[in-house]
C-alpha cells in the first residue's frame, strides 16, 4: 500500500513500490519507481478497456456510442480530479479526450461487427 494525501484527505493505492519518492537515493531509483507506476497505469487502462468492451453490449447505435453528454461529463471530471491532486486539468481533460475518443472508435467498430454477426443469423 501507498499513502498520498490529497486535500487534507489519506488516500491508500495499492502499488508494487520498493521505495517511496523519498526514500530513492539515484535517478535510476526513481525511474525504476516511475516504471512500475507506469506498469500499474497501464495494467489499470486494459482492465478500464475490458468494462469499455463489455458496454458495447448495452448500446444499440452510433449515438448510444458516443453519448455526447456522459464523453463530456467524463472528461471534466477527470479533470477535476487531477486539478484535486495538484495536477494541470487541461492535460488531464487533454489525456481523456484522446483516451475516450479512442475507445469510442473502438465501441463503433464493435458495434458495427456485432450488427454484421447478428444479421448473418
Amino acid at each position: 500500500m501507498y499513502d498520498f494525501h490529497t486535500d487534507n484527505k489519506k488516500k491508500q493505492i495499492a502499488l508494487k513500490l520498493s521505495k517511496k519518492p523519498s526514500e530513492c537515493g539515484s535517478k535510476e531509483d526513481i525511474r525504476a519507481q516511475i516504471d512500475l507506476i507506469d506498469q500499474e497505469i497501464i495494467d489499470l487502462f486494459a482492465l478500464r478497456f475490458q468494462y469499455v468492451s463489455e458496454i458495447v453490449k448495452y448500446k444499440t447505435d452510433a449515438e448510444s456510442v458516443v453519448a455526447q453528454n456522459r464523453k463530456d461529463q467524463v472528461i471534466k471530471q477527470r479533470g477535476e480530479w487531477a486539478a484535486a491532486h495538484g495536477l494541470d486539468k487541461n492535460t488531464f481533460e487533454q489525456i481523456y479526450r484522446f483516451l475516450v475518443d479512442h475507445n469510442i472508435g473502438k465501441e463503433l467498430e464493435m458495434l458495427e461487427k456485432n450488427k454484421f454477426e447478428d444479421e448473418k443469423i
